[in-house]
C-alpha cells in the first residue's frame, strides 16, 4: 500500500489502503465469474502464521482454511487457479466449494480423503492418491497444488508480511487473478480497469466489518 500511495501521490494512507482493497474486491468478483473444468487438482490448505501449542490452547487457531483448485492444460501444466474460504473442513463445505468452482463432469485429482469420494455423487470423477499410503506419489499427483501453495505463502510473507484473517480471501484473490492472467501482461491494465468498473461498489465500513 505504501508503494501505491507513493506512485499515485496520495497523501492519506487510508485512501491508498481503501483503493487497494477495492481493487482486490474487483479481482475477487471477476474470477468468481469463471469455473475450472477438465482435469483439476484440489485440496484444502491453511493460511496463517506460526503458532505455539500454548497459543493454540488459549486463543484457538489463527489459520483460515481454503479450498485450492488448479486446472491442468492438455500437457498437464497449471492453467488456472482458484481459492475459496471454507467455514470448516467438513465434507459438506468441501463438496459445496467444489460444486461452485469446478464444472460437473470434470476429473478432480485429490488426496483420497472422504470428502472427495463423495463428489462422485455430484457428477464429478474422483482420481485419488491416498497420502497416508504413498506420500511421494500423492505429492506428485498434486504437484501444482503444492507448488502454488508454496508460492502463495511466499507471496504473502514477502509482499505483505502476512495479512489479517478477515482480508485473507481478498489477498488470495489477488494472487489468483495475477496468476490466471500471467500470459497476457500487455493486457493487464485494461483487464483490471474493466474489472474495477464493473465491480459492485464497496465502502470502507463494509470492508472493515
Amino acid at each position: 500500500m505504501l508503494y501505491l500511495q507513493q506512485q499515485l501521490g496520495i497523501k492519506s494512507y487510508r485512501a491508498a489502503w481503501l483503493m487497494g482493497q477495492k481493487i482486490r474486491h474487483a479481482m475477487l468478483e471477476r474470477d468468481a465469474l469463471y469455473t475450472l473444468n477438465g482435469t483439476v487438482q484440489a485440496d484444502e490448505i491453511f493460511i496463517g502464521g506460526k503458532q505455539t501449542r500454548a497459543d493454540l490452547r488459549t486463543s484457538g487457531t489463527n489459520k483460515t482454511p481454503f479450498l485450492i483448485a488448479v486446472e491442468e492444460d492438455w500437457k498437464g501444466r497449471p492453467r488456472f487457479v482458484t481459492f475459496e474460504e471454507l467455514a470448516a473442513i467438513y465434507d459438506e463445505q468441501i463438496v459445496s466449494a467444489i460444486g461452485r468452482n469446478i464444472e460437473k463432469g470434470s476429473t478432480v485429482k485429490s488426496d483420497g480423503s472422504g470428502a472427495y469420494r463423495k463428489i462422485e455423487r455430484k457428477g464429478f470423477k474422483n482420481l485419488s492418491s491416498i497420502y497416508t499410503k504413498n506420500p511421494t506419489q500423492t505429492a506428485e499427483h498434486l504437484k501444482w497444488v503444492n507448488m502454488l501453495t508454496s508460492n502463495l505463502k511466499r507471496f504473502l510473507l514477502a509482499t505483505y508480511s502476512g495479512v489479517f484473517p478477515k482480508y485473507r480471501d481478498a489477498y488470495l484473490a489477488e494472487f489468483a487473478y495475477r496468476f490466471n492472467r500471467r500470459y497476457w501482461p500487455h493486457q493487464a491494465f485494461d483487464r483490471l480497469l474493466f474489472a474495477c468498473i464493473n465491480a459492485k461498489p464497496i465502502t470502507l465500513p463494509a470492508l472493515r466489518a
